[in-house]
């Protein structure tokens, strides 16, 4: 008898830089990556021995370079600090919220709980906290009012965030330094191709 279980995921794809690089890139953010399929581009031949024993050691998901074409992914980016995302599609495991239109704006006025998953294709508003263990996801503008502790990620054109804890923050595909949100009330945009974070 087959046995299966389908998983939301989440892609990061590297497609460049050398062992030490991506090893210490990787700790860095091992909070926002430990939970997300990493996608190399580029051979891991014998020189980097000590990135694939680092990637089994701490447990990691990882797609080498000859499974790529498999799961169809888009692999271009600017650099090792700038990962694209990319969902592969499949069922949500744990309980998930989506937005049904690009155009609509979701609003909730609640906590968001430990493993609970919102997706919302627009704009989203939520009044009240982001747990830790919570995933947000924007394809629009996103604005949370409350302390965060959950994944975030955005692809609009800013957000607006309360506090945050230790939360891993992603901007249109870049992680955003946890020490420029360092605001009670934090406004993050781009100018001329680089993150700011100003206090509101």
């Amino acid at each position: 008898m087959v046995k299966t279980r389908q998983k939301n995921f989440r892609a990061f794809i590297f497609v460049e830089g050398e062992a030490q690089e991506i090893i210490a890139y990787i700790d860095k953010n091992l909070g926002l990556l430990q939970s997300l399929l990493l996608v190399f581009t580029f051979d891991l031949n014998h020189n980097y021995a000590e990135l694939l024993e680092y990637l089994k050691q701490k447990q990691l998901r990882f797609v080498l370079a000859n499974s790529i074409e498999n799961l169809g992914l888009d692999t271009k980016a600017q650099d090792i600090g700038k990962l694209e995302s990319k969902n592969v599609e499949s069922k949500a495991e744990s309980k998930k919220i989506e937005s049904k239109t690009q155009a609509n704006t979701l609003v909730l006025n609640r906590t968001i709980r430990s493993g609970e998953e919102i997706i919302a294709k627009g704009d989203l508003t939520i009044f009240g906290r982001i747990n830790s263990g919570a995933h947000i996801q924007s394809g629009g503008n996103l604005q949370i009012f409350g302390t965060i502790s959950g994944n975030v990620f955005c692809d609009g054109e800013y957000m607006i965030l309360g506090e945050v804890s230790e939360s891993n923050v992603l901007f249109g595909g870049e992680i955003v330094d946890k020490e420029l949100l360092k605001y009670p009330r934090n406004k993050v945009y781009r100018k001329n191709d680089s993150i700011v974070v100003e206090g509101l």
